[in-house]
């Protein structure tokens, strides 16, 4: 879809005058039409290709998804400037969409987080409390779960970056959470087909959003080989800056990952902050902030 030109070439592909021309656009884009695709002429191909796009938008529309496309108003202002081998040319989404107009922080990390990683991610999420900062990430399990639900415990928008379709929630233990993010006036987003399947290859490719969406990149725990290097890397390459924490007195791993810059809490937590705001270009909120650094240490809350 990516090589028929998106939205405004299929369109016009749509329009051609036979099928000649069809097969053509589909064979250039790297297709191949079956046998018996034409057998019944262009026009009932094209008839049934529209009837399959209806009802397609209807389970969508029905699943409370929707669909934007680069250049429409509600298309991420974070996502415009990307270089165009990075740009998504559309996104299905569910959910404000208009979260990703505030500056947000990205955090990520491992599958398989240790009692340092998950106190970590929650720590930053708090952090990002601070700021109002929506924090980005990617509904997997471990780092990502941690961070989704401390979102919700303390009443921060979260938007999760799907490797999947809209429709095909991964994990599937997840769609109770996905539908909780959506419920607390956060976010799923993909661009991915909406049935799409995971693979490998889908999941690397979808970091580069999570990185794009964020203004800082904060991996509470990772390996310097790993998916969420993956991220780490095209942060870089967006010129989204990498911020790694650690605990003073815990043990890393010989293989941890490091930031462009690197903070050891609690020790550093004032330069960590200040590091954030600068990225930010916001206010901290002050006004309830001795509850929010509570709400990190207690189930009080």
């Amino acid at each position: 879809m990516f090589r028929l030109g998106g939205r405004e070439g299929i369109r016009d592909i749509l329009k051609a005058g036979d099928e000649r021309q069809f097969a053509q656009a589909v064979a250039e884009a790297g297709g191949r039409l079956t046998a018996d695709s034409l057998r019944n002429g262009w026009g009932e191909l094209r008839r049934r290709i529209w009837a399959n796009g209806t009802q397609i938008a209807g389970v969508l529309a029905d699943s409370g998804v929707n669909f934007c496309f680069q250049g429409d108003p509600e298309f991420p202002k974070a996502l415009h400037n990307l270089p165009s081998a990075y740009q998504p040319l559309w996104l299905f989404y569910r959910g404000d969409i208009g979260v990703l107009d505030r500056p947000a922080i990205t955090i990520v990390g491992t599958r398989l987080p240790t009692l340092n990683g998950d106190f970590l991610a929650r720590y930053c999420v708090s952090c990002a409390r601070e700021f109002a900062a929506p924090v980005i990430s990617g509904l997997a399990q471990g780092i990502d779960r941690v961070v989704h639900e401390w979102c919700l415990q303390i009443g921060l928008p979260t938007v999760s970056v799907m490797g999947t379709g809209m429709l095909t929630t991964y994990p599937t233990k997840h769609v109770g959470l996905s539908d909780a993010i959506v419920a607390a006036g956060g976010l799923l987003v993909s661009e991915y087909l909406p049935h799409q399947g995971p693979t490998g290859e889908n999941f690397v490719w979808r970091n580069r959003l999570q990185a794009a969406l964020g203004r800082v990149v904060i991996p509470a725990e990772w390996a310097r080989k790993s998916g969420t290097a993956h991220t780490v890397r095209f942060a870089r390459k967006l010129s989204r800056p990498v911020f790694s924490i650690s605990l003073a007195g815990g043990q890393r791993t010989p293989d941890a990952g490091e930031g462009d810059r690197h903070f050891v809490l609690p020790h550093d937590h004032g330069s960590f902050m200040d590091a954030i705001r600068s990225e930010m270009s916001v206010h901290s909120i002050s006004k309830d902030s001795t509850r929010t650094q509570m709400d990190l240490f207690s189930d009080n809350s």
